[in-house]
């Protein structure tokens, strides 16, 4: 191993999972101490991104049970057999627990179950955070003067994403309350798991879509929402080094659809846009486009894919979701109507089922890829690599 340069062991070490690392972190010290770095960490997780399949699970959260379960292989090739997911055990269980997934990002999860304890698991680490429960609602209970007579909505939206300009992973947590009158109250509290503290946020001015938790890519978070009460749905931004919010364009020759949805592809925004035409008095034929937005704040970044036809003998959908491309590229797995999972290839334009067994018939589903990211905690960076060596899946920083 002396005659190898070190340059080339680092780039051998970073191509490898994180199951395969953190059983080399054993061999050596200069070996732990390598796996354990900072730069390390960086140039695995840029390995990781680029191949994401590779090393990568399809996290399935079952609407019906509550229930986490996982895919350790969702390639097109191998879900042509019946996969069998396998439920997850998560550190957020408790007796009659209903578990729900706020967010998923460089191999992180963040987590919420039904007694308000929320926090941040790297699954193949086995490290978890605990985040304190969410923090005050200032925003009034009763409608103030002039408001109007009572409250027309109240709701919780929120996300979870990378901030790459200061290296943290920041959770965001947004109440809005919209009163007779029509005026809207917004406050926005920010948790960055670098410092280990929730601060103030700048307060939306947009109306987001009710209890819509933001879809990440590329450094920002995406909501859909309106202007004003009765205004048209636009896209809602906040970039999360900047922590600001800003409204984004939609692709040029969008038209008008009759449903939008958001979704992350690879490490883009996904717009998949719905529109529908009558054929009989009992039939219509909708079909979805794909479009990807290429760079975060650039209108003519946006890039349509590809168009899913509504094929013969197909049920109709009412709902489609971008997950992931397959390993090649050249198909992307789809998410339709919460109830099953389509492979489309590009080339032949053609739509092919998923065949995943468990009885799941009710449920969301997310991409999670192995990485080494530590979960700091207010300086508890040592407790929580120590955990990681250990690999109990129980140490905590009660934050």
């Amino acid at each position: 191993m002396s005659d190898i340069p070190q340059e080339v062991i680092d780039e051998i070490l970073s191509r490898l999972p994180v199951k395969s690392l953190l059983r080399f972190k054993c061999v050596s010290k200069s070996f732990k101490s390598l796996i354990d770095s900072p730069k390390f960490i960086q140039a695995h997780l840029k390995q990781q991104s680029l191949k994401p399949n590779s090393d990568g699970k399809l996290l399935i959260l079952n609407k019906n049970q509550k229930k986490l379960f996982s895919l350790d292989d969702f390639n097109s090739s191998i879900l042509n057999t019946q996969q069998q997911p396998q439920e997850l055990e998560h550190p957020f269980e408790q007796p009659h627990d209903e578990i729900q997934v706020l967010g998923s990002c460089n191999g992180l999860v963040f987590l919420s179950n039904n007694v308000c304890e929320n926090g941040i698991w790297n699954l193949s680490t086995k490290v978890y955070v605990k985040l304190d429960r969410f923090c005050r609602i200032s925003l009034p209970r009763v409608p103030p003067k002039g408001e109007g007579k009572y409250m027309f909505f109240d709701q919780i939206c929120g996300g979870f994403g990378y901030d790459s300009s200061h290296d943290d992973y920041k959770v965001v947590r947004i109440v809005q309350c919209v009163f007779s009158y029509g005026n809207l109250l917004s406050e926005t509290m920010i948790y960055s798991l670098k410092m280990g503290v929730w601060k103030d946020g700048e307060d939306c001015p947009y109306w987001l879509v009710k209890e819509d938790f933001g879809t990440y890519a590329a450094g920002a978070l995406y909501w859909l929402g309106f202007k004003e009460s009765h205004g048209e749905l636009i896209l809602v931004s906040l970039d999360l080094g900047s922590e600001r919010f800003e409204q984004v364009l939609y692709p040029e020759n969008l038209g008008k659809p009759c449903r939008l949805n958001l979704a992350a592809l690879g490490d883009c925004l996904c717009l998949l846009a719905a529109s529908g035409h009558v054929v009989t008095r009992m039939d219509v034929k909708n079909h979805v486009d794909v479009w990807v937005l290429k760079a975060y704040g650039v209108e003519q970044s946006w890039v349509k894919l590809f168009t899913v036809e509504q094929l013969e003998g197909r049920q109709h959908f009412s709902y489609m979701r971008s997950i992931a491309y397959s390993m090649t590229g050249g198909e992307v797995l789809l998410e339709m109507d919460n109830r099953k999972f389509l492979w489309y290839n590009h080339e032949k334009k053609s739509l092919k089922r998923a065949k995943i067994g468990g009885g799941l018939n009710s449920f969301e589903s997310f991409v999670n890829f192995g990485t080494l990211v530590p979960l700091y905690g207010r300086g508890n960076e040592k407790d929580s690599k120590k955990g990681a060596e250990e690999g109990d899946g129980s140490v905590t920083d009660e934050l």
